[in-house]
């Protein structure tokens, strides 16, 4: 009985506060990201294809030998008897320093490859980072329009209630109805403009995107300049990249023909049908010969591909140093705009109350009550609004210290 009363009063209490979704802020919705994002999975999946290389290096040939036979016979009456059976096999062989220049390459990939993972798992805490602060700066425009709504509706009720005691104008009703009418949609657009970022939010993360605090910036000291990490993974993976077109351009410049083979050939033969199978054995080998336009086309084609990571390491360079300065920039005016937001709300907010005093004595215009709560509606809209930006900054900040969520 007493079982029966417990497990009762559990599924009461679940019905009454039942589990909370799925929600994230921005360390949990990064997470989420990296369990869906396709070009990671795809980074990841060339680990296994770097490591056969590697292994590949370490073999005794530098491809799979082959092997052959046949069968020869007389057709016609006179050799009838004659037989002459075949077997050979033949193994190519690793050009002078081409086993130790493929697995320099492949050990340059691997470290590319490792900071393409490292540098795309930055990208995606950026692009998680820019969906929340969007949502939560849409959230803080929607907060601020039901504020503003309540307000106008408060106002409308109490100028209604005057008109049917005969002590306001009707036409201060149609004013404060107008503004109620114009609150409604602009909290409707609002409202709109959060489902949309939620949705983008949760495309990316799979995760509903829910209210957190900021992050936190790492300590420096103070008036120090925000400079990119040196072990930045943008500027690592560049880096990487770059000493992997120079692997590239070894092997290729060992690579200047085919490998040589190496091969063998037993061969069992007779004249007649009563002599017996005699044997003889034959060694060959083949070495090609160079090419020179044919080479010359892939060492300016690996060049081509070094020069170009060189290229892309410097513009990231350049990007880095140009977005912690814009960083930083961001940041001081994001935190001065949110200092001044506050006090021009405080200043509006004495100021509708001085204005509602003297409406209710009769000694102001309805038309100007109105006026100065439309302005408090919007100070409150660009104080929130400012809030929002102070934490994107300092996401931004992070971002471009290269640290993850």
């Amino acid at each position: 009985m007493a079982l029966t009363v417990l497990l009762a009063w559990l599924l009461a209490w679940q019905a009454a506060d039942p589990l909370p979704a799925a929600a994230a802020g921005i360390r949990e919705g990064f997470q989420g990201a990296l369990a869906l994002g396709a070009e990671l999975r795809g980074l990841e999946a060339q680990r296994p294809v770097l490591e056969a290389r590697r292994a590949r290096a370490d073999a005794l040939l530098p491809q799979a030998p082959s092997v052959g036979g046949g069968v020869r016979q007389g057709l016609s009456a006179r050799d009838s008897g004659y037989l002459q059976l075949e077997a050979s096999a033949a193994a190519p062989l690793w050009l002078p320093g081409e086993a130790g220049a493929l697995r320099g390459l492949a050990e340059a990939q691997g470290g590319a490859n490792a900071g393409r993972i490292a540098r795309a798992r930055l990208l995606l805490a950026g692009q998680v980072r820019d969906a929340y602060w969007d949502w939560a700066t849409a959230v803080a425009v929607q907060e601020a329009q039901r504020g503003r709504l309540t307000q106008t509706r408060a106002l409308e009720a109490d100028t209604g209630r005057g008109v049917a005691a005969g002590q306001v104008a009707r036409a201060d009703l149609l004013v404060a109805g107008a503004a109620s009418r114009e609150a409604e949609a602009a909290l409707r657009e609002a409202t709109r403009a959060v489902r949309e970022a939620a949705i983008a939010f949760r495309v990316l993360t799979g995760l509903d995107p829910t209210p957190a605090p900021p992050e936190r910036l790492p300590e420096r000291p103070a008036g120090e300049a925000v400079r990119p990490r040196p072990d930045d993974p943008r500027l690592a993976a560049g880096r990487a990249a770059v000493a992997a077109g120079r692997a590239n351009e070894r092997l290729t410049r060992v690579r200047d023909r085919d490998n040589p083979q190496l091969g063998g050939q037993l061969r069992w033969e007779r004249e007649r049908g009563d002599e017996a199978l005699r044997p003889n054995l034959m060694v060959s080998g083949r070495v090609s010969l160079r090419h020179g336009p044919t080479h010359r086309e892939a060492l300016a084609e690996a060049r081509a591909g070094t020069v170009a990571a060189e290229a892309e390491l410097a513009a990231a360079e350049r990007a880095l140093l140009g977005g912690a300065e814009a960083a930083r920039e961001a940041r001081d005016a994001s935190l001065d705009l949110a200092r001044l937001a506050e006090a021009r709300h405080a200043a509006l907010a004495e100021q509708a109350r001085l204005y509602e005093t003297a409406y209710r004595a009769g000694q102001l215009a309805f038309i100007e009550l109105v006026r100065v709560r439309l302005l408090l509606a919007d100070a409150d809209l660009a104080r929130r609004r400012t809030r929002a930006e102070a934490g994107r900054a300092a996401s931004s900040i992070n971002q471009v210290l290269g640290q993850e969520p």
